[in-house]
């Protein structure tokens, strides 16, 4: 097997076939061919420049995302400890109120149940002085009291 073209039989098409199988140095002026190549050099070369810059300004982009995203996490951990502090004090003055209000009830209470401990003892030194008067001026109180 050759590299030549094969042989066909004679007509139009075997020429355009030889010219299709060209390598492009042999049907292209060398100096058009430098310059194209000079020109594809120069847009990969562009292209590079181009790519080098994007990755640059990607970089840049992402370091700002980074420093806005601390930037965001420091301010909401300043908000959730100022809402924590604040809750805090809340609860703490909540606290104290309760306490003074359980304080104030305790003392009520202590109040009432001496107040209630004086009526009891009134109360039942009425029923004996009562009972003692019933047991004087009753009548059968004292026969039964004489026959026992």
């Amino acid at each position: 097997m050759s590299n030549s073209p094969r042989k066909e039989k004679e007509g139009s098409q075997e020429p355009l076939k030889m010219e299709e199988k060209r390598p492009k140095i042999m049907t292209q002026p060398l100096p058009q061919i430098l310059d194209e190549l000079e020109e594809y050099t120069r847009r990969v070369e562009e292209a590079a420049k181009q790519a080098h810059a994007a990755a640059r300004e990607a970089r840049e982009a992402a370091a700002q995302a980074k420093a806005s995203g601390e930037k965001a996490a420091e301010a909401a951990r300043k908000a959730a400890e100022a809402a924590v502090a604040k809750v805090r004090e809340e609860a703490n003055k909540a606290i104290d109120t309760l306490g003074v209000r359980v304080s104030t009830l305790e003392a009520e209470l202590s109040t009432l149940k001496e107040n209630v401990t004086q009526e009891a003892q009134s109360l039942d030194k009425a029923f004996v002085a009562l009972k003692n008067s019933h047991m004087e001026g009753s009548p059968f109180l004292k026969k039964s009291a004489g026959k026992s």
